[in-house]
């Protein structure tokens, strides 16, 4: 028997799927529909013998890629994005698009959309700053501390950190990075134009180490004590980020008890330290200077 062509077969599928066009239009027969697209994409397999087309990023990722610029700015569904790709994991080429190419793609109810045409190339440099540290030898502590230098100043995400923390919870590592050496490293607790997830390390430099009584006050605490207070040193009443401030000027809040010096915070029992009525907002000048608020 002489093989079918697949050329044929593909003219007739092509064919079929005209003929189903008012159907299609009216939401009906859609389980024929699809059967004809199945002949359709089996006649093309066939008549390439399965070689898989070339594309800029490869197959199913340059797919996704054209198909958010065709529709730049709209909102695209995951249901569309999976069809198009034709692979179970099309979220993982998702976020290949974002982070190894720098294409800005927001997310929201299932749904994604392209918002410019051209990759961010800072984007695709920080992709390469992240990988480059997940790749280092060394305890997890080490790359998420190295991670938070290397961007000290900006916001790093929850995915950015769990990228380098390989298996392990990012956030839990900066906040245990945090309560060890003491430095400024700034929650959406503590900062409010930081995203959840989101950390940040204000400054490398000894002079802007926290004070060690900044132990004693959990994130959830703090959380409290700076929502209340509005984010302000009740001291200078300067407010986060200290937009009045001078760029290279350091800010960040600490929490300062009205009863005693930060020395001597130690030394309350932990219903007195944990009591918020007696907690404040302070700025990391204010709890260095000569008058302090406890005084």
């Amino acid at each position: 028997m002489t093989p079918a062509d697949p050329v044929d077969d593909f003219r007739a599928a092509v064919a079929q799927l005209a003929a189903l066009a008012d159907e299609v239009a009216a939401e009906r027969s859609q389980e024929e529909v699809l059967e004809a697209l199945t002949d359709l994409r089996v006649a093309v397999t066939r008549a390439y013998r399965g070689r898989r087309p070339r594309s800029e990023f490869g197959g199913a990722r340059g797919r996704i890629l054209r198909h958010l610029t065709k529709h730049l700015g709209e909102w695209v569904g995951s249901d569309e994005i999976a069809a198009v790709s034709g692979i179970g994991e099309w979220a993982r080429r998702i976020r290949e698009l974002r982070w190894e190419d720098g294409y800005e793609i927001e997310e929201g109810r299932g749904r994604y959309r392209l918002l410019a045409e051209s990759p961010d190339h800072a984007r695709q440099a920080r992709f390469r700053t992240v990988t480059s540290i997940r790749e280092m030898k060394g305890p997890v502590d080490e790359r998420v501390l190295t991670l938070l230098r290397s961007l000290v100043g900006t916001a790093v995400t929850a995915d950015e950190l769990d990228r380098v923390a390989r298996g392990k919870t990012g956030a839990t590592v900066a906040r245990q990075i945090r309560n060890r050496d003491l430095l400024p490293i700034e929650t959406d607790a503590d900062a409010p134009d930081l995203h959840a997830g989101e950390h940040r390390l204000v400054s490398m430099r000894e002079a802007d180490l926290l004070h060690p009584s900044q132990r004693l006050f959990p994130e959830d605490l703090r959380r409290q004590v700076f929502l209340r207070d509005k984010f302000t040193c009740r001291t200078c009443r300067r407010g986060h980020p200290g937009a009045d401030a001078p760029a290279d000027e350091v800010f960040y809040l600490e929490v300062c008890h009205l009863d005693a010096a930060p020395d001597a915070v130690v030394e309350l029992s932990a219903d007195r330290v944990g009591r918020l009525a007696r907690l404040a907002a302070s700025c990391n000048e204010c709890m260095g200077a000569s008058a302090p608020p406890w005084r």
